[in-house]
């Protein structure tokens, strides 16, 4: 009777020891997750503040129109544009 009490505890402990491997294991990913989803935020933190940035530059008139001119070539009627290589 004694023996089957030991490897009941014995079965059980095995059992136990199992579940706390896989939760260790399952912590640790979990945790590379979380590092991964905290690098993902940031820099979708700084995209956002740059989109930002660049909504207020170019809501500006003065500064849509300087952008325009540097890159396609852009001008108002009644200029004339020069371009210089």
């Amino acid at each position: 009777m004694r023996w089957i009490v030991w490897l009941a505890v014995m079965v059980i402990f095995g059992f136990l020891s199992v579940q706390l491997v896989r939760t260790y294991m399952n912590n640790l990913s979990l945790a590379d997750i979380l590092e991964n989803a905290k690098n993902e935020l940031g820099a979708l933190r700084t995209e956002n503040q740059q989109l930002k940035d660049d909504l207020e530059y170019y809501s500006v008139p003065e500064n849509l129109e300087k952008e325009l001119k540097s890159k396609f070539d852009y001008k108002r009627p009644g200029e004339t544009l020069i371009k210089i290589q």
